[in-house]
């Protein structure tokens, strides 16, 4: 049976008295294997260099999703082309003496068996800039048992010219010697991470008054009027704006996500996972009014690409921001000013949350000193009632 294997067509998988393949059509070797049991495993299945047929295990269904693991087969395809056989590099990491096992040997296993299955793409991509240039150049070639704390310290003192990059690379480092711990690559509780803090980083909220948002309103009209910018990029700033989104989720939307009629818009992949995003009045008549290409299955349309999404509306951004005189207003601050806004129209914590898609209400309770502003002059209105001594 050779069909796209989803979450969907896995689970409406019929159970049969024998264990059967479910073959994927974009990935070749790609499959799923169901058991009458019930359960489904990911596998890959390839010829190796003696034309010898190989199958090698992905993950078991449930523990990682369908698409996480064609970019694991994705990884192993990837391998063949370069002549390496996927099964055959994965004995070799276990018949590697632990002793001899350097943090570059070890990160391999870590992405495959970690990084691969729990981090989305986006992820991977953004932290393979911070693995390259910082964490391989500095621990590559060490003993994996033999980091210490002080190579950490080490490590840190020379990124304290970039903190929050330092930081960043401070999170993979430290999961990985996690990991390194479970797996038997390092003896328990000997973390060389634990005990280090991260530098201090300064959180920066700048929410938009109703007077700069009329500013930064207008000069977006002036801009569609006199066609100065693409209408995708301004209506795609528009969209950030009204809905609270995170910029990736809106370049990213595709029209079959959206669904104007029952107003809302569905987020198969958001940083928190799936989840639906309603569509307020502002937000709906911007998609309404936006040209639908043909060949595009994009919302916002690439102006490079004819069937890609708009990448990078920075540039534009400062452009914009410069004319409505808001200097200082990155283009995230829009999610907070959303926010800011929520919050004074009298909505609570709770919504917030569910509207900006925070799996931690603890993340939205950031806003929570704009509620207790609003209290407080509530407070003082009542107040007013009562003489004071």
């Amino acid at each position: 049976m050779a069909i796209k294997i989803t979450k969907r067509l896995l689970d409406a998988a019929e159970l049969k008295d024998r264990a059967y393949e479910i073959w994927d059509t974009e990935v070749k070797g790609f499959h799923a294997i169901v058991l009458p049991s019930g359960q489904k495993t990911f596998y890959f299945r390839y010829y190796d260099n003696s034309r010898k047929n190989q199958r090698i295990k992905i993950a078991v269904f449930g523990n990682v999703t369908c698409d996480i693991a064609r970019e694991i087969a994705k990884s192993f395809s990837g391998d063949l082309a370069k002549g390496i056989d996927p099964k055959r590099e994965k004995e070799k990491l276990k018949e590697i003496d632990k002793d001899k096992v350097t943090y570059v040997h070890f990160f391999e296993k870590f992405t495959k068996n970690y990084r691969l299955i729990h981090h989305k793409p986006s992820t991977l991509k953004v932290d393979g800039y911070i693995i390259k240039l910082h964490i391989m150049p500095f621990f590559g070639g060490k003993n994996i048992e033999e980091i210490t704390t002080n190579d950490i310290l080490d490590f840190k003192e020379s990124l304290k010219h970039v903190p929050i990059t330092c930081n960043k690379c401070f999170a993979v480092i430290h999961r990985s010697f996690e990991l390194a711990e479970l797996w038997g690559y390092r003896q328990k509780n000997s973390n060389p991470c634990r005990g280090v803090k991260k530098y201090p980083e300064r959180k920066r909220e700048r929410f938009l008054s109703k007077e700069e948002l009329r500013r930064l309103e207008a000069v977006l009209e002036t801009e569609e009027i006199l066609q100065l910018k693409s209408p995708y990029v301004l209506a795609a700033i528009k969209m950030l704006m009204y809905t609270g989104c995170r910029m990736s989720e809106i370049l990213t939307l595709k029209w079959e996500d959206a669904h104007l009629v029952e107003n809302y818009i569905h987020l198969k992949d958001s940083k928190t996972g799936e989840r639906v995003v309603p569509l307020n009045e502002p937000g709906r008549k911007i998609l309404e009014k936006l040209e639908r290409r043909e060949e595009n299955p994009y919302v916002f349309c690439s102006q490079k690409h004819k069937d890609g999404h708009l990448v990078n509306i920075a540039k534009a951004w400062q452009k914009i921001r410069k004319k409505a005189d808001l200097p200082d207003v990155r283009i995230h601050d829009l999610r907070h000013s959303f926010a800011s806004f929520a919050i004074k129209q009298g909505l609570d914590l709770y919504q917030v949350a569910k509207l900006l898609g925070h799996k931690n209400i603890r993340t939205t309770t950031r806003y929570a000193h704009l509620a207790r502003e609003d209290l407080i002059k509530a407070s003082n209105v009542v107040g007013q009632v009562f003489v004071t001594a």
